[in-house]
C-alpha cells in the first residue's frame, strides 16, 4: 500500500491510490491526500497517444511542472506536521515527497536527501528507531556519493543522527553529532545565526536528560540569546514584514523550543526562587513574546512581555537594560496594534 503494511485492497474514490485499511486511508487523506488527490488524477491519467511530437513534449513538461510543485507542497506539509508533533500525519507527505523527488530528479540525486530526513524524523517521533536509522543511512550514503552536497544538508543529517542517538541513550555520540551539526550550520550561516539555535537546544536537552543542569542551562541561555538578538533586530528594522532569513516552519519550531526552555526554567525557579532564576524565566517569557509578535499574535505577545516586565522590575529594577528594553518592545507592540486597529476600522468603513 501507499503507506506500507498489508497488501492494498481499498482504493481512494477521488484518485488512483490503493490502501490496505480504512485507517491507512484516513491517515493518508488527512496527512496529504486532501491536498494532492486532484493532481494525482491528472498525473496518473492515461497518456494521450494522438497529437504531434510537440504536443506530447509540452504535456510532459506540464506534468513535470505539476510534480515539482507537488514535491514542494508535500515537503512543506510534512515539515509542518513534524513541528506540531503530529508524526503519524507527517509520514504520508514525506513518503509522497520521496516519490515525487525520484520522479523529478532520479533515484540517485541529492534532492532525495530532504525526503529521507523527513521520513527519519517522523519515525524518530513515532519511536520507530530502526526505520529511522535506515532512512538516515540512505541519506548518509547519498551525501557520501555527492561531496558537493552542501553544509545545510550535512547539518540536518547530523542533527537527526543526534536525535536518534539521544533516543537510544547513546549520549556521547548524540553530543558529537550535534556538535558536528553546529559546525556545519556555522560554516553556512555563521555561529550566531538563528538556524544554529535548534542544535544548541538539542545539546542542552541531552545534558538535561543527563541531569547535568549546569551544562543544560548554559546551552539554553545561548539558544534564548540567539533568538532574542534576531527578533530585536527584526523589530527595529521591519514594519512587521516576515524576514527572509527564517521560514514559517522554523518560527513554529522556535516557539516550541522557547516554550520548553521556559517551562524548564519555571520548574527550576520553583526549587530556587532567587532573583537570578526568576530573571532567567522572565527572559524566556520575553523571547516567547517577541516570537508571538513575529507571527502576528500581538495580544498574546503583549501578555508575555507584560509578565516579563513585571518580573524585571522586581528583580533587576527600573533602570536595568533588560527592563528598559522590554518596555521599549512593549511600546513598539502597542504602536503596531494601534496601527492594525486603525487599518481594520478603515477597511470596515463603507
Amino acid at each position: 500500500g501507499e503507506t506500507g503494511g498489508p497488501p492494498a485492497t481499498l482504493v481512494c474514490s477521488e484518485c488512483p491510490v490503493y490502501f490496505a485499511t480504512k485507517e491507512h486511508f484516513d491517515v493518508w487523506w488527512r496527512g496529504i491526500g486532501n491536498l494532492i488527490a486532484q493532481d494525482i488524477v491528472v498525473l496518473r491519467g492515461p497518456p494521450k497517444m494522438i497529437g504531434s511530437e510537440e504536443e506530447r513534449h509540452r504535456r510532459n513538461e506540464e506534468l513535470m511542472g505539476i510534480r515539482k510543485e507537488l514535491l514542494e507542497l508535500c515537503t512543506e506539509t510534512a515539515q509542518k506536521f513534524l513541528v506540531q508533533g503530529k508524526y503519524e500525519l507527517a509520514v504520508p507527505g514525506a513518503l509522497q515527497s520521496l516519490k515525487f523527488a525520484i520522479e523529478v530528479h532520479g533515484s540517485e540525486a541529492t534532492e532525495l536527501v530532504p525526503s529521507y530526513l523527513l521520513l527519519a524524523e517522523a519515525n524518530l517521533g513515532l519511536r520507530r528507531l530502526k526505520i529511522a536509522e535506515e532512512f538516515l543511512s540512505l541519506a548518509n550514503w547519498n551525501i557520501l556519493k555527492h561531496p558537493q552536497a552542501g553544509a545545510s544538508l550535512m547539518s540536518s543529517l547530523q542533527r537527526n543522527f543526534g536525535r536518534l542517538y539521544a533516543a537510544q541513550q547513546r549520549y556521547n555520540e548524540a553530543l558529537q553529532a550535534f556538535a558536528t551539526d553546529i559546525y556545519h550550520s556555522s560554516l553556512e550561516f555563521g555561529p550566531e545565526n538563528i538556524r544554529s539555535a535548534p542544535s544548541y537546544f538539542h545539546m542542552g536537552r541531552v545534558f538535561q536528560s543527563h541531569q547535568k543542569s549546569y551544562r543544560a542551562t548554559s546551552f539554553y541561555t545561548k539558544v534564548v540569546e540567539v533568538y532574542q538578538k534576531f527578533l530585536e533586530a527584526w523589530m527595529d528594522e521591519s514594519g512587521g514584514e516576515p524576514s527572509s532569513e527564517i521560514t514559517a516552519v522554523e518560527i513554529e519550531e522556535a516557539i516550541e523550543i522557547v516554550k520548553h526552555i521556559t517551562d524548564y526554567r519555571e520548574k527550576r525557579a520553583e526549587e530556587d526562587p532567587s532573583d537570578v532564576a526568576r530573571t532567567e524565566t522572565a527572559d524566556g517569557r520575553y523571547t516567547l513574546g517577541l516570537l508571538q509578535a513575529y507571527t502576528g499574535d500581538l495580544s498574546t505577545a503583549g501578555e508575555n512581555l507584560n509578565t516579563a516586565l513585571e518580573v524585571f522590575l522586581s528583580t533587576v529594577g527600573v533602570s536595568h537594560d533588560k527592563t528598559k528594553n522590554c518596555r521599549r518592545r512593549l511600546e513598539q507592540l502597542w504602536k503596531r496594534e494601534a496601527a492594525q486597529q486603525a487599518l481594520e476600522e478603515q477597511q470596515g468603513q463603507p
